[in-house]
This record gives structure tokens, sequence and C-alpha cells, in this order.
């Protein structure tokens, strides 16, 4: 019995440290997220394309836009912009399409028109064709100006004619007046 007590015991020994004891369970605070703070993207400034004999899609665009603020521009803006203007050839197609503005006087617009029309043959196809819309429309303009001129100068003639003849209008009636009162007298007196 002693065997049996020695087996028992040494199976409730080996039992024992056949399974394992649980480990104490340390709890640690979970860590806050880190906050990550996104610095914006700088858009990289647009390049603007510049003005340029060309006629590619980004160079027309750039005439377009420079024709839109031109026509935005005031006299004083107008002036102050041909004054930075290079002697250039790009320099001197923006002069005339700063002369060509609606708001320049007759005569500048006239030279100018003229000056573009030698210009445009010269240009690429696709630039030529942009600035014809210009040409086109400032030459109806200088077309629709001299009409009312012309016009204008008729109107002035017609009344200065009409005023020479209610002038002698009037005076071919107190003629008639004289004449009738002359009359009058002499029938008085003839007749009496």
């Amino acid at each position: 019995m002693k065997k049996w007590t020695l087996f028992g015991v040494s199976l409730l020994l080996a039992g024992c440290q056949g399974v394992p004891a649980p480990l104490p369970v340390i709890l640690k605070p979970k860590p806050a997220p880190e906050k990550v703070v996104e610095l914006p993207k700088e858009q990289p400034a647009p390049v603007k394309p510049q003005l340029a004999l060309l006629d590619d899609s980004a160079t027309l665009s750039a005439w377009q836009s420079y024709r839109g603020d031109v026509l935005q521009m005031n006299s004083a803006q107008r002036d102050a912009v041909a004054k930075t203007l290079e002697k250039t050839p790009v320099g001197e197609l923006q002069s005339l399409l700063l002369r060509i503005h609606p708001d320049t006087p007759y005569a500048v617009r006239f030279r100018a028109q003229t000056q573009l029309s030698e210009q445009l043959s010269r240009l690429p196809a696709g630039l030529a064709a942009l600035l014809r819309w210009d040409y086109v429309f400032n030459q109806k303009l200088l077309e629709s100006e001299s009409a009312v001129k012309a016009l204008g100068r008729l109107n002035g003639q017609q009344q200065d004619n009409l005023d020479k003849l209610q002038k002698q209008n009037a005076d071919l009636l107190k003629k008639i007046e004289a004449l009738t009162q002359i009359e009058a007298k002499l029938n008085q007196s003839g007749g009496g």
C-alpha cells in the first residue's frame, strides 16, 4: 500500500506540474493614437503661358486671355501697359491690340487697323485666325463710325439748308406782307 500511496502522490505532483500556472495579467493602457498633422500640399503656381508668335494651344489661350484683359482696361491702364511693352514682334502685336480697343479714338484705331492687317499675313495660321476676329470687329466699328460721321455731316448740311430756306421764307413773307399793305393803300386811295 505504500507503493500505491507513493504512486498516487507522485501522480498528484506530476499533474500539478503539467498544468501551467496562469501568469499574472498586467494591463497597460493603450497608447493614444498619434495625431498626424498633414501639411497641405502647396499647389504649384500655374505657369502663365507666355505670349509668343506661335499657334499652339497654350499660346493661343494666353492671347485669348490678353485680349479679354485689354477689353476690361480703361484708357489710363492701356496707356500704362503700352509704355511697358518691349520693341519686339510680340510687343508690337500687343500694342496693336491695345490701340484697336473700341474706346480708342477713331484715327488711332484706323492706323492700328492698317498695321494689324499687315501683321496678320505674317502670323502663324492659328494666331492669325484668332486675331482676325479683332480685326473684323474693329473694321465693322470703323465703318459704322465713318457712316455715322458721314450722316452727321449730311445732317448738318441739310440743317444749314433748312435754316437758309426758313430765312428766305421769312424774308419773302415780309415782302409779301409789305406788298399787301401797299396794295391795300392803293386800293383805298384809288377807290376813294
